[in-house]
């Protein structure tokens, strides 16, 4: 049964707050051993709420305790059982537990990147630098499964299959997009994702040459060496812009190509994996120093200059940064410690004019104009 979600606020971590969370649980199993790792599940469940509560984390972020508490052994410091014994057919362990609640800690460091981009949709596609048999772009699900699997690792909930993208787009669109031959795709009522994860691997194989024991010659070993590179970038879909970028590079040998090849890719898939989570860590520490991306949507271009300068002297809004201008619709970067919602609420009461929401979240709002 899933776990009851909860709201979350976010902000700053309150200084001093302990490194460990001592809570007293009580954990039911078929065993001792069972009752023990359901106690710790329910410790860190508890620990990360009190954390969550005490540093009033992110408005209206619902989040799903049982993505985090599945990987409890790992946060517990200490378990000192206080009572247990069978009741009935199950085991009870009533025991004491120190959850690690250090602000560095990947409990929290995951979970609070998790909460500053509100759990978002990620796409990964990585596309293969050759064509397959019919001259057509392919994808590599070798690598988008090990990039995947290191986004869940991390607590998103929301990682979208690649093939679901590349139907919605194909690879050859994808392929354009990632040379940067066409813009972002506008317009999808789809909401594919917000962020897309978007590569392209190529190999270099080599015949392996050792000398001849006879002739001292250099002659083809029955082996071949092969180097495969991926070049990645993380794309915040809404406004293409590229949060991240990065090229990786393995070595592998393997008596075929396709051997070898396969072979380059697992050290090429384990190092991209952490590359890649700390993208969207640092991306996630940047949203917290505060900014808004505002888009307004108006009938005439003064409308939407006249908020721009209505926004400009907000409380708690430093400057506003003009992204992209025409025909009465500007997208501008907001300097601010405002939510989005609280920028709503302050222009509408600033300007006397009817603004709506159309889409918002934790660090963008498109606003149009009645």
């Amino acid at each position: 049964m899933k776990k009851t979600l909860l709201s979350l606020f976010l902000s700053t971590f309150i200084a001093g707050t302990a490194f460990a969370q001592t809570v007293t649980v009580t954990g039911v199993g078929e065993d001792k051993d069972a009752a023990v790792k359901d106690a710790s599940r329910l410790a860190v469940e508890q620990a990360v709420g009190t954390l969550i509560d005490s540093r009033t984390l992110m408005k209206d972020l619902r989040i799903e305790l049982d993505e985090v508490s599945k990987k409890s052994q790992g946060f517990i410091r200490k378990i000192t059982v206080l009572e247990e014994g069978k009741s009935g057919a199950l085991y009870r362990v009533k025991a004491r537990i120190d959850v690690d609640t250090e602000p560095n800690a990947a409990l929290v460091d995951n979970l609070t990147m998790l909460m500053r981009l509100n759990d978002p949709r990620i796409a990964v596609v990585i596309l293969n630098g050759w064509n397959d048999e019919n001259g057509r772009v392919s994808h590599n699900d070798d690598l988008e499964n090990a990039l995947s699997a290191k986004l869940l690792e991390l607590n998103f909930t929301h990682v979208v299959d690649a093939d679901h993208i590349i139907k919605l787009f194909n690879a050859d669109f994808l392929n354009n997009i990632y040379e940067g031959n066409k813009g972002m795709y506008q317009g999808s009522s789809d909401n594919a994702c917000e962020f897309l994860v978007l590569g392209k691997v190529t190999s270099n194989v080599m015949n392996i040459s050792v000398p001849d024991h006879r002739t001292g010659q250099m002659v083809d070993a029955p082996l071949t060496n092969a180097k495969a590179k991926l070049n990645l970038k993380v794309i915040k879909y809404d406004t293409g812009d590229i949060i991240g970028a990065f090229a990786a590079e393995s070595v592998g040998i393997g008596n075929v190509n396709a051997r070898a090849f396969d072979t380059a890719l697992a050290p090429l898939a384990a190092e991209s994996a952490e590359r890649l989570a700390n993208i969207f860590r640092g991306f996630g520490a940047k949203l917290n120093q505060g900014g808004v991306r505002i888009t307004i949507n108006a009938s005439s271009a003064n409308t939407a200059e006249e908020l721009i300068a209505a926004m400009r002297s907000l409380p708690g809004v430093d400057n506003v940064h003009i992204r992209s201008q025409a025909d009465g619709k500007i997208v501008a970067d907001v300097e601010t410690t405002q939510k989005p919602h609280a920028i709503l609420q302050l222009l509408r009461a600033r300007s006397q004019k009817n603004i709506v929401a159309e889409k918002a979240t934790a660090n963008s709002i498109d606003l149009r104009v009645l």
